[in-house]
């Protein structure tokens, strides 16, 4: 019983990550359809040439939407993906209306080409199409669980992951506590009060293997024993779940972090390094991309921030005052930004160790709500006291025209799905040129990430000679003691 304890508990767990990570995912899906439509409104004559060009570059900017379009009266006039259509094309029947007004399509046929298969949101007179791949790799392959996206109330669903027809959602009963030892586990998790209306649930089957013969069980001696072997193995897969081992090793010191290079792509000459976190659990080495948003869904987030920051800060201050023109670049999330004391650790960090703010690049990664007025006034303050900005990411999610224009950043930091593209594909390409002559007009420094070949290095340097490169060509991540001195 205790085994089975335990092992419920770590499905439990592996669905809350789940459900973090999807709700996670599709709030970002839907607030760039939003920020995209927010941006393509009233701007000038609908469907003109002008008008047209603007779709496009807004599009260009977007990753989960393929298409955004305007329409009247029920029908589709111009996309930036179709151009100004020959004859405006009627919309199908929406699948549901939120309390917002938006008209939301779910697996709808495309209207101009109907071998296109996905998802459409309409509001007053635009539309914007869901990329078909948008939620490719949910649920993570193998993982056996079934999920849904659906309204809070649950009477309209987006989106269905594996066999979850009848998966329904039910706040008032539905909490891991009281599902004792049901094979079938259930876990759900909802956007905040006031943002989008987008609820997950998920469902994972654990087969019953507790269930002993009766003769088993009449034996004294084996009661005994699988009594002190339960309290044994409690012990030990308690300590050792994901959750547990990650808050000790936040809160006891054991993150590591690896220092990448950036160099300038003329010179190679060294401009700095970006900290990023490690984590070895159980004698391997977890991604990033797992241990961070769990942290963050933990609440600790802003821990694991500061860690990082605090030991970049120890492992290279006497490089950074030995070469003041040398920088430390530290990821930085909406946690951290929304935390009123944050200003004051920044500052007593620096000035612990002789260094000043310019020695510090704050990258603002992506999710960061600038709408959040707490937020973008932490990072006015941050950059008015000397510290450098720049935003990571920058050509996917929230990194768009309007979150640069608002943010007025020291650099941008085009994302290296962007550069694996250079000369595979023309889209990725044009892309890459844009982001450059973008960075040029306003004269914000760029920063391009993911460069793995002399090809691409070469095609960046002849179109901008003064950007900072960092990718493998330059140097891996890697441990403080394997810094090569430049």
């Amino acid at each position: 019983m205790a085994g089975r304890h335990i092992e419920l508990g770590q499905v439990d767990d592996e669905l809350a990550g789940h459900n973090a990570r999807l709700l996670a995912h599709a709030l970002r899906v839907a607030q760039e359809g939003n920020r995209l439509m927010a941006a393509a409104a009233d701007r000038g004559v609908p469907c003109s040439e002008a008008d047209v060009a603007t779709l496009r570059v807004l599009l260009f900017n977007a990753t989960y939407i393929r298409d955004i379009g305007r329409t009247l009266g029920g029908m589709l006039r111009c996309s930036a993906a179709w151009g100004r259509l020959p004859q405006p094309l009627l919309l199908p029947p929406p699948a549901f209306t939120l309390a917002n007004g938006r008209q939301l399509w779910v697996g709808a046929t495309n209207i101009v080409d109907s071998r296109i298969v996905g998802d459409m949101a309409a509001y007053r007179d635009l539309i914007v199409f869901t990329a078909p791949d948008a939620f490719d790799g949910f649920p993570e392959p193998g993982s056996g669980i079934d999920a849904k996206l659906l309204t809070r109330d649950g009477a309209h669903v987006y989106r269905l992951f594996g066999r979850a027809n009848d998966l329904d959602l039910d706040l008032a009963r539905q909490d891991s506590a009281d599902q004792g030892f049901a094979p079938e586990r259930r876990a759900w998790a909802c956007a905040p009060e006031g943002g989008p209306d987008i609820c997950v649930v998920s469902r994972l089957c654990s087969d019953a293997w507790f269930q002993f013969p009766a003769r088993v069980l009449s034996v004294a001696g084996a009661l005994a024993l699988a009594f002190l072997a339960g309290l044994c193995v409690l012990w030990r897969l308690h300590a050792g779940s994901a959750k547990t081992e990650l808050r000790k090793a936040i809160l006891g010191g054991d993150i590591q972090v690896h220092y990448q290079p950036l160099r300038q792509l003329a010179t190679r000459r060294l401009a700095g390094f970006e900290a990023l976190a490690r984590w070895r659990a159980r004698g391997q080495d977890v991604s990033p991309s797992l241990f961070v948003p769990l942290a963050e869904a933990m609440g600790l987030g802003r821990a694991l921030s500061r860690r990082v920051t605090s030991q970049a800060l120890r492992d290279l201050h006497q490089r950074l005052r030995d070469n003041p023109e040398l920088y430390i670049s530290i990821n930085v999330s909406a946690a951290d930004l929304k935390d009123a004391g944050y200003r004051n650790f920044l500052m007593d960090a620096v000035n612990e160790h002789g260094l000043t703010p310019a020695n510090v690049a704050l990258e603002i990664t992506e999710g960061t709500p600038l709408s959040d007025g707490h937020v973008l006034s932490m990072i006015k303050t941050l950059r008015g006291k000397g510290f450098k900005v720049f935003i990571d990411d920058f050509g996917t999610g929230h990194s768009n025209l309007n979150y640069l224009a608002e943010l007025q950043a020291d650099a941008i930091k085009l994302d290296r799905s962007f550069t694996g593209a250079i000369g595979a594909e023309d889209a990725g390409t044009l892309i890459v040129d844009h982001v450059i002559n973008i960075s040029r007009e306003l004269g914000i420094s760029l920063i391009i990430e993911g460069i793995e070949t002399e090809e691409q290095a070469s095609y960046l340097l002849a179109r901008q000679p003064d950007a900072v490169g960092q990718g493998w060509l330059f140097g891996r991540p890697v441990p403080l003691s394997e810094i090569v001195a430049d």
